[in-house]
């Protein structure tokens, strides 16, 4: 019996388990969407690149602590600026986007008469719970159905 009949494995087993291990994490977080933020993609790469490096070695302990060096620098180092490109940023989309912009009210409002008003090159209809003439300056404070919530602006009188 050679060497590897005694262990149970062939001798390039050793790295091609992590790069096998590797490709099932990769596999995972891609197909299935396993985990957040592609780190089971970077944990596997280390694995690939830790099996490979040390595949003609055909020692586990070496294999081992490559591939948690490599972990390690990516939880340490990298991480923190991978998830910064990564991360989907938030941002107001829709009706949401108008609340906090300024208009011009087109038909005056009164406290339970609706008005319009216009903010950017969109009509509205709008709302308030005070007067408003037409020409003021408003406030977009909400949504309320195709409604807008609105307030005369500070600078206004």
């Amino acid at each position: 019996m050679g060497d590897g009949a005694a262990t149970g494995f062939y001798p390039l087993s050793v790295g091609l388990l992590f790069v096998v291990i590797g490709l099932l994490m990769i596999l995972l977080e891609l197909v299935f969407n396993v985990g957040p933020g592609l780190d089971l993609v970077f944990v596997g790469s280390a694995f690939i690149l830790g099996g490979l490096l040390t595949w003609p070695l055909n020692s586990w302990i070496l294999t081992l602590i490559v591939t948690s060096a490599i972990c390690v620098a990516y939880v340490a180092l990298g991480r923190r600026y991978v998830h910064r490109l990564t991360v989907a940023r938030k941002s107001k989309t829709n009706v949401d986007a108008i609340v906090g912009r300024t208009g011009i009210v087109l038909q005056s409002i009164a406290q339970n008469v609706d008005g319009r008003v216009k903010v950017g090159n969109e009509d509205w209809r709008a709302r308030a719970t005070e007067d408003i003439e037409k020409g003021d300056e408003i406030v977009v404070t909400g949504v309320s159905g195709v409604t807008l919530i609105v307030e005369k602006t500070k600078g206004g009188q």
